[in-house]
């Protein structure tokens, strides 16, 4: 099958553009009267002293007003700001919560301020500068935990609508603010550990150390202890709003149905009960899982989604294979099949229930929603197409209509991908098993396959619930050839290091055995030159003896006749 895909990685995905389903939008007027009513009873002053003055509904009127406006503006500019209703509602609450923190925090400086003046030595602080001790950035730290960068933005311009309000009008105060906000937002988003939080409130007090003492410039002179308490107090800041945010975020969590990223680097350790189950009674399926999880975070990555919630997702995304491993062809022994035995139909329910059997897993070991939720979206409503097709062929070899075969009993119940993440773990998935059945993964095949894969899952409407665009497909295409490729990639075939040595040993045998033979061979062949040349001289002599005999013999015989 794979022999005759043709390289196609240059080009974009093609298929049939399928419209998607129309968005609802939220609406945000509950959760913005929510943070009017909220601004004003904890911040209006009137309420305390028991009257309600028209000049405090009109500040609540503004508050509602800010609110609404800033959601509309956020949703039009922002392509990655799509709250749910219980996402304003989320940043609602937690707004109305750090205006809670700060106007407490604001009774303790006082009272602070109070006992410095009447102390045995007065020391005159000013309010000012106490205020930046304030922990203003707690509410911007747990939005982007909890939610992201967007979403921070929207409880930035919400909280900024409140301080004008109940908090200050000063403007290096307010700057502060707003600044703290968005630089412990950055800052989060690009460390995911649970010491990130403290790194965000350092540079929080770093930067506003120079708002704190451009105030002395802007409004008045202060005196010596007030401008060095100034270049303390922001960093006093800084630190408590990272440790109360630290404190609160697993509340937030559990509040809104989230998961933050530092909660998922901990769900990605190889160490978790579950993958370490995995790994031991069902390896083919977490080996599968673990290339799978590099290739969801690479594209991730490249599409703009969350690349550590991709990645845990697919660690996970197979499960419920562990209640019957062996029914899975990645876990099967050589030359066994278990499904040999059995219909199709009740092959295609064993390997369909893999998906509510990791639900009740994924719930059992209290995995967030988030993963779970991945867990039937990666299949979505797809066909289990071989023993779909093994269906049709007995009900034509039974003289049966083929066209009977329910379906629906082969295919997944769903629901769709409904998120990027969950949308590329489909694709990663299907691309992964097959890029296996390769004989020969050259690039340019690797290349061919993952573009025909995509471009199958995408004309089948399975991501028509996602948000994925042509281009993040283009994109995720190219990420999944990349990483493929490095793992599948032709290696070189090394030689054996013991049957080298053995080739090495065998050469030096013949060479020494060549070498003595020739060393024999030459002193015999020097001796028989010698023999020969003796035997010669003896024969020469032998001649001269017996020419020497003649001629005495032939002397006596002259004699004896009388010569």
């Amino acid at each position: 099958m794979s022999e005759n895909i043709p390289p196609s990685a240059k080009t974009k995905p093609t298929a049939v553009l399928i419209s998607p389903p129309k968005e609802k939008k939220s609406n945000p007027f509950l959760s913005a009267a929510l943070l009017a009513i909220g601004s004003f009873v904890i911040g209006g002053e009137s309420l305390f002293k028991g009257q309600i003055l028209e000049r405090d509904l009109a500040l609540a009127l503004i508050v509602f007003i800010w609110a609404v406006a800033s959601h509309k503006f956020l949703e039009a500019a922002v392509r990655q700001y799509k709250p749910k209703h219980k996402d304003i509602l989320t940043i609602s609450i937690v707004v109305l919560s750090t205006l809670l923190i700060i106007k407490v925090s604001e009774v303790f400086v006082m009272s602070l301020i109070q006992y410095l003046k009447t102390a045995s030595e007065p020391l005159n602080v000013s309010r000012e500068t106490l205020n930046y001790a304030l922990p203003y950035a707690v509410g911007a730290l747990l939005i982007q935990a909890v939610l992201g960068l967007a979403y921070s933005l929207a409880f930035i311009f919400f909280f900024l609508g409140v301080s004008l309000v109940y908090l200050t009008q000063d403007i290096a105060l307010l700057s502060f603010i707003t600044v703290s906000c968005l630089i412990v937002s950055l800052t989060l988003s690009k460390l995911r550990t649970r010491s990130t939080f403290l790194k965000a409130g350092v540079r929080m007090g770093v930067v506003g150390i120079i708002f704190s003492l451009s105030s002395v410039v802007l409004v008045e002179p202060v005196s010596s202890l007030d401008f060095v308490l100034r270049i303390f107090t922001p960093l006093v800041g800084g630190i408590l709003s990272a440790i109360i945010a630290s404190g609160i975020a697993p509340v937030v969590e559990a509040f809104g149905g989230y998961v933050t990223d530092m909660r998922l680097m901990e769900l990605g350790s190889l160490e978790h009960p579950l993958l370490k189950q995995l790994s031991v009674q069902a390896p083919g399926t977490w080996n599968h899982s673990m290339v799978m999880g590099m290739m969801a975070e690479a594209a991730a990555e490249a599409i703009g989604a969350n690349p550590i919630l991709a990645r845990v997702g697919a660690y996970y995304h197979d499960i419920g294979k562990l209640k019957k491993p062996l029914y899975f062809v990645e876990n099967q022994p050589p030359g066994e099949n278990k499904h040999d035995k059995l219909s199709p139909s009740m092959s295609a329910l064993i390997i369909r229930s893999h998906v509510k059997d990791g639900i009740e897993l994924a719930k059992q070991y209290h995995l967030p929603k988030a993963i779970i939720d991945m867990i039937p979206q990666h299949h979505g409503t797809a066909c289990i197409e071989y023993f779909y097709e093994k269906a049709r062929e007995e009900a034509k070899s039974e003289s049966e209509d083929p066209d009977r075969v329910d379906k629906s009993l082969y295919s997944y119940p769903g629901p769709k991908p409904q998120t990027k993440e969950a949308a590329i773990l489909m694709l990663a998935d299907g691309i992964e098993a097959a890029v296996r059945t390769l004989e020969e993964p050259t690039e340019d095949r690797i290349q061919g396959l993952v573009q025909k894969m995509i471009n199958k899952v995408f004309a089948s409407g399975e991501l028509n619930e996602s948000e994925l665009t042509l281009h993040d497909l283009h994109l995720a295409a190219k990420s999944f050839t990349r990483v493929l490729t490095s793992i599948y990639h032709q290696r070189i075939a090394y030689e054996d290091q013991s049957e080298k040595k053995s080739a090495k040993s065998k050469e030096g045998k013949k060479s020494q055995t060549k070498q003595k033979g020739e060393k024999t061979a030459k002193p015999q062949k020097e001796k028989g030159k010698t023999a020969d040349a003796d035997r010669k001289g003896d024969e020469e002599k032998s001649a001269s003896n017996d020419e020497k005999e003649d001629k005495d013999s032939s002397s006596g015989d002259l004699k004896r006749l009388g010569i």
